[in-house]
């Protein structure tokens, strides 16, 4: 299972390439809880990503690939501590808590987010080593690397640092 926080998946969709998540990994659908759906309500585009959203899994299709799963935030007690459940968003909460259930990866944007999870035996991974990941396995090529850091600079203004743009496209 893979889990999407709010701003590895709002990078995605603003390029349109939400799919190469499902290409590369092999998955049939993404996973948000329902934490990141209400963070996602609040951006400009959610109209357009309701229509690819899934609220069962019999809901799951090829044009509704993204599944919305319930997260109870109170068992965060269980294995999170306080000063890092109130250093986190309720989206990086729900995909840790997810996570934790469900044995799930979780692509996450937030350095701090990532190490919390990392932290909890969770395996967590930014867009940089996504792309360099999967580039090294030969899902994706150093041309659409190339694209795809373009368009993330474009469109989301996302920035990688000078060392990691030149690992990504070696």
């Amino acid at each position: 299972m893979i889990v999407l926080d709010t701003d590895f998946f709002s990078s995605f969709f603003k390029i349109v390439r939400l799919d190469l998540i499902l290409d590369v990994t092999g998955e049939e659908r993404l996973v948000i809880p329902e934490t990141v759906y209400d963070e996602l309500k609040r951006t400009s585009f959610f109209d357009e990503i309701l229509l690819k959203m899934a609220f069962s899994e019999d809901e799951v299709s090829e044009e509704r690939y993204i599944l919305v799963k319930k997260v109870d935030l109170s068992i965060c007690d269980n294995f999170i501590d306080l000063k890092e459940i109130t250093s986190l968003g309720k989206g990086e909460l729900g995909c840790i808590v997810l996570a934790k259930e469900h044995g799930a990866v979780i692509l996450i944007s937030d350095r701090h987010a990532r190490q919390i999870a990392r932290d909890k035996k969770l395996k967590a991974i930014s867009i940089p080593t996504f792309l360099l990941r999967y580039k090294r396995e030969r899902k994706i090529s150093v041309e659409e690397v190339k694209g795809i850091i373009k368009d993330l600079r474009e469109k989301d203004f996302y920035a990688f640092s000078k060392e990691v743009e030149e690992e990504l496209l070696r």
